[in-house]
């Protein structure tokens, strides 16, 4: 059997049929320029690692608080608010009035204790009144009779005296009478009877001159008592008056307690703006529960950070710090800047101290300084409070890819 006949002649003329247009025969790329594109690549790469940063930062939470403090308003006592002067946002000067509270206790037949209390004051008054000025009438009277008194003494102590002079010259005048008889008697011209009268008359004389000087000391002894009594008298008088005023400033004190216990007058202890704002006219005020705030004037809100342990030692001022308040969605109102000014030194444990953020860890408080006092909403600038929340991102490094991604050859080098 021929080859010949194998194949038929349709196949056999189908193979020897060539194709139409020319042979491309394809060559492989040379090593050079892959070697030349993958360098490239590296090089771009490594630009772009080194040139790319990423920031580290760290995640917080914190809320505001002034510079100056924050006053809190409370009232003493419990009451019913009757008038609320002020509005959240307004400004005020120190002693200015905020706020008058009724506090009044009614008996049980529906009169008013404080209104019984003021009656039974006032009348105890006027009685400690009428005393003072009975006493003060007592006084001039009691210093007009001393003086009376020694007047008439002073004018009975003269004629005393005048009546001592006038004895005086006539005891000088029987003395030398006597004189005269007791020579006559011893030459027998006045006989003994005449003589002893005589002698009689000049001792009745002196005893009456005894008698004098006796009633003029005893005289004498009253006036100087009077003098020193009515010495006394302004002084006793004061001491008393002094008493009796004593007893009616308590009593006055007590009325304007009284006074002061059914209505309150809450004033502003310092001058600055008027914040967080909870009291409202008609309402209820409670003793020692704030009804307000005030933030003093030329005061500037900080925010306050606590920043957990792990990641305080990153902590540098000058730090760029990005908050977003909870009040204001940072999706819708943005995030804002502040720079970190201070931070503490001292660990801060939970439940040690009070403030408006819970912790539930160990933490350093950081202060960061605020850009802006106000958040932009709405087309208006609305003055940020103190007590607000907020979160914070603390930029604690900036690093560029390629130091991040040779990091563990280095931290392995440093243990080397």
């Amino acid at each position: 059997m021929s080859s010949d006949s194998l194949f038929r002649a349709e196949a056999v003329q189908h193979q020897g049929v060539k194709l139409d247009g020319s042979v491309v025969i394809a060559q492989p790329i040379k090593v050079s320029v892959l070697v030349g594109i993958l360098l490239l690549v590296v090089v771009m790469a490594v630009l772009f690692l080194s040139q790319a940063s990423f920031n580290r930062k760290e995640t917080v939470v914190g809320y505001l608080k002034p510079d100056l403090g924050l006053a809190r308003v409370a009232p003493q006592r419990s009451g019913t608010i009757v008038e609320l002067f002020v509005a959240d946002g307004d400004s005020v000067s120190a002693g200015q009035k905020l706020a008058l509270i009724s506090s009044e206790e009614y008996l049980a037949h529906g009169s008013n204790l404080s209104g019984q209390l003021l009656l039974s004051l006032e009348q105890q008054q006027q009685t400690l009144q009428l005393r003072l000025d009975e006493y003060q009438l007592l006084y001039i009277q009691q210093h007009q009779t001393l003086q009376d008194r020694i007047d008439n003494l002073l004018s009975q102590l003269t004629e005393i005296r005048s009546q001592q002079q006038l004895m005086q010259q006539r005891e000088l005048l029987n003395k030398q009478r006597l004189a005269d008889i007791e020579t006559l008697h011893r030459e027998g011209h006045i006989s003994a009877t005449e003589l002893n009268n005589q002698r009689e008359l000049l001792l009745s004389m002196q005893q009456q001159r005894t008698e004098l000087l006796i009633n003029y000391q005893q005289q004498q002894g009253q006036l100087i008592q009077l003098k020193s009594q009515l010495a006394a008298l302004p002084r006793e008088h004061e001491q008393q008056k002094a008493q009796l005023a004593t007893e009616l400033a308590r009593l006055s004190q007590q009325h304007s307690e009284l006074s002061a216990r059914g209505e309150i007058l809450v004033t502003a202890p310092v001058a600055g703006r008027i914040t967080n704002l909870v009291a409202q006219a008609g309402g209820m005020a409670q003793a020692g529960k704030s009804m307000l705030t005030i933030l003093p004037e030329n005061s500037n809100l900080y925010a306050v950070l606590l920043v957990p342990t792990r990641a305080f030692g990153f902590i540098q001022p000058g730090q760029e710090a990005r908050l977003r308040y909870d009040a204001f969605p940072y999706q819708r109102f943005g995030l804002y800047r502040g720079k970190v000014v201070q931070q503490s030194k001292a660990i801060l444990l939970p439940n040690e101290v009070d403030m408006p953020v819970s912790l539930t860890e160990p933490v350093y408080q950081v202060n960061v300084q605020l850009d802006q006092q106000q958040i932009a909403a709405y087309g208006d600038q609305v003055p940020l409070q103190a007590g607000m929340l907020l979160s914070a991102d603390i930029m604690l490094e900036q690093r560029s890819l390629l130091s991040w991604l040779f990091e563990p050859l280095f931290s392995l080098r440093g243990r080397l």
